[in-house]
Parts: structure tokens; sequence; C-alpha cells
């Protein structure tokens, strides 16, 4: 992420062209697939690939307005050459954000941050007009487009961030000015990229710090200690074990499904693993703090079902699965799995896949987890990924090295009538052992 300087100024002819075709389209996109009439066209330029060669079909489809930074791809009066169209992109949406007085909430964290930004936009959708990110569009380029994406009749914008790297954060921060912020939590992941956990907690909390500055809200976990020894200046607590201003406790840690009581309700989600109590909770101090009613709230999160293999649950013809196949880092793996450790059922299987970016951790946290998996009561358990091979040892454990390899061997096994949970990354692609179970 280009985090290494700041955010450049838009020269104010540059601006006003832009925002002559705004004036009957807020449409701006950076994929020239989705270019409809009237839309501005910003190209973007990757390690595999360079949007500029796209500029002449994004007008032939009836863009208004190409933004390029390469010269050679000029088409006529209606291309804007820039120095860097990544640079444009984030400035525009600095302005564009600007023109709002509504609270911006930033959520990040290394677990759970796109699932609790779902259930804030859930929550707050009962009484407000919401704008929240789509997906996980949570980087430099998401985040931009993000805010792009927030219509004028919006009253309250919720925007995920995420970082791989030292001052990520902070960067992000840049360009959406949040009016308040929430950290789900702080772990291992993409520990590569920060250098250790200490480097993770930094570039975390650089959203406190920029808050801090403008005297922003923050909704900090109480029960996580990386969270709680940052200084804060204004600042509503939530927990379920410690103390807090928002106080709840686990309900029925032996359902699948993640549960609390707070104020004498009970709130029962669709969504797998107690660990998810957190991210309900997290919604649930937010919405407070907005006025939403707990009836609403309640409502609100008993609705909601999860997505995208995200704590989800899926009964086949032949298998119960839980499904967390959208990340993995050691952190979220033990919050997985301790939760599956609790839920009652005959036949349980563990399917893993490797975790990725733990830099010099690496060994120890996959060891770490495979003595965890090994520490349960299943029926068996496969590893998927090198990082895996050389502790997966044991009777009813299987190793291989990729996922098509470990869905040939499931589908041989004919495995029926088991709850499993398939864990994993992208990169690992552990969903596709659904398609046999």
């Amino acid at each position: 992420m280009e985090n290494n300087k700041k955010l450049q100024k838009i020269d104010k002819e540059l601006l006003q062209r832009v925002l002559n075709v705004f004036e009957c389209s807020y449409d701006l996109t950076t994929d020239s697939r989705k270019v409809k009439q009237g839309s501005v066209f910003v190209a973007l330029r990757g390690d595999n690939f360079d949007g500029n060669a796209f500029a002449g079909k994004a007008l032939e489809q009836g863009a208004s307005l190409v933004v390029i930074d390469n010269e050679d791809y000029y088409q006529n009066e209606k291309t804007i050459l820039v120095e860097d169209s990544l640079v444009f992109l984030q400035r525009f949406a600095n302005y564009y954000r600007k023109t709002f007085s509504i609270p911006f909430l930033a959520i990040s964290g290394t677990n759970g941050k796109t699932t609790t930004k779902e259930l804030v936009n859930a929550v707050l959708s009962t009484k407000f007009k919401v704008s929240a990110t789509i997906g996980n569009l949570n980087n430099q380029i998401g985040v931009p487009l993000t805010l792009l994406n927030i219509k004028r009749d919006t009253d309250v914008a919720v925007v995920e961030m995420g970082a791989s790297r030292l001052k990520d954060i902070e960067f992000l921060c840049e360009i959406a000015e949040p009016t308040c912020g929430l950290l789900t939590n702080v772990g291992t992941a993409h520990i590569e990229g920060f250098g250790s956990l200490q480097g993770v907690v930094q570039t975390k909390t650089e959203l406190y710090r920029f808050l801090n500055g403008v005297n922003g809200k923050v909704f900090v976990n109480n029960d996580d200690e990386n969270l709680f020894s940052q200084e804060v200046k204004n600042k509503t607590t939530y927990a379920l074990k410690k103390d807090a201003e928002v106080k709840a406790s686990f309900s029925n840690l032996e359902s699948p499904f993640a549960e609390i009581e707070l104020e004498d309700n009970v709130i029962k989600s669709n969504l797998i693993g107690s660990y998810n109590a957190y991210n309900i909770l997290a919604a649930i101090t937010v919405g407070k703090y907005f006025g939403v009613s707990m009836e609403n709230m309640k409502k609100a999160i008993e609705t909601y079902k999860p997505e995208n293999h995200r704590s989800e649950i899926k009964e086949t013809e032949k298998n119960t699965l839980i499904l967390d196949c959208y990340n993995a880092n050691a952190s979220s793996c033990r919050f997985a799995l301790n939760a599956f450790n609790n839920i009652k059922a005959d036949d349980k299987r563990v399917y893993i896949g490797a975790m990725k970016e733990l830099g010099s951790v690496s060994e120890q946290e996959h060891k770490a987890i495979a003595d965890i998996i090994k520490s349960m009561n299943l029926k068996q358990a496969i590893f998927v990924g090198e990082e895996y091979k050389v502790f997966a040892t044991g009777e009813n454990i299987y190793w291989f090295a990729t996922s098509d390899e470990a869905k040939a061997f499931v589908e041989k096994e004919n495995v029926s009538k088991a709850f499993i949970l398939i864990k994993g990354s992208r990169a690992t692609q552990m969903e596709k052992l659904t398609d046999v179970l």
C-alpha cells in the first residue's frame, strides 16, 4: 500500500471537470466491465494488468470521462491524464467525503471486522439510512470506492478498514476521516508485513490515535488486553468477561450458534461459533450509542444470516458443515476450534487449511493449531498445505498438499452424518471440499 506519502491535492480545474459529470451521476468505477452510460472510469495499474489499456473500451461503453496515468492511452477530450490514477482516486474520494457532515464509523481489527460491519449495518439500518462497505472492500482501493458509493441521503456511513503493514490504517483514516471507530480485536494476522504482534497492535491502533486527534468516539473491547492498554480519550467499553459500560455474558456455549445475554435479553444469532458473541456485542454497543432500541437491535441480529463462507452453517444431504473459509490466522483458528470443541455431536471432524503471511512465527503457530486439533475428541482431522505437513501425524489424521487432493480423498471416504468444521483462507480454497460433503 502506498502509505509513505500524504494525500496529494487535486488541481481545481481537474476537480471541476469531474464534478460536472457527477452533477447527474455518482457512478465511478475502476472496472471497465462495469462502465455504464455516464460513468467515470479510473484506470488503475496492478501487478499483472494495466487499466489504462481499457480507457478506449470504457469510452465506447458510454463513460463520460476516463482518468489515466499513461499518456500512451490518451483518447480524446474525455480523457484526463494524471500523474497517478490511484492517488487521484484516493484524493477525490477524500474530497467527496468532506462534503458530508454525518457520522463516519471506521471498523478494523484482526478478526471479525467484516462480520461486525454487517451486524452494525443491520442494527443501524433499523433507524437510519446507512451506507456500508460492500463485501470486504477495505484497502487502499476499496475504501475510496466505498466513500464514493455513499448516497447524498445517507445518515451514517460504515467503513471497513484492513491492513497488512505499518501505517496502513493511518493512511486510510486520512482518506475516510472517521468520526468514530471500533477495533474488534488484535491478533497475529499478516504478521509478516508487521514484523511482530506489537507491530500489529501499533498499526491497528492508528485508528485510535486518529480519533483522539479529532475527539472522535471509540468503542473498545475491554476483554482484549492489546486494545485496553491503548490510551483513548473518548470511549465506550464493552465486554463479556471484564467490567464494561456495556456488559453482556455468553449464553448456551453448547449451541453451535453465538448467543449472548444482555439486560435480561437473550439474543440468538445465525452465526456459528461463540467467538461471534463479541461481534454481536460490538454491534449492540454501537447501536446503543446511536439510540437504536434493544427490540430493534435484537431483531436485526437474530434475522441476519452470514454469507460467503463466513461462520456459515450448511446442511447438506449427508452432513452438517460449518464453513469458515474466507480467512485463517492463528487467533481466528483458535476461536473457531474452541467454539467447535464446545459443540456436542457424535461424529466431529476438522478440515483445516494452512495460514499465510505469518513470517517467522509460521512454524510455531501451525504447530500450536495442530496440537489443539489433536487434543480434541475428533473422528477425523485433515490438514491442507505444506505448513502443516510435519505436524499432521497421528491416528485418523491426514495431510494433503492441496484442497483438490483432500477433496478427492474425502469423496472416496463418502463421509455422512458428520459435523464438520471447514476452516481456511482464500489461498487454500477449502470450500472446494463442500462439493463432496
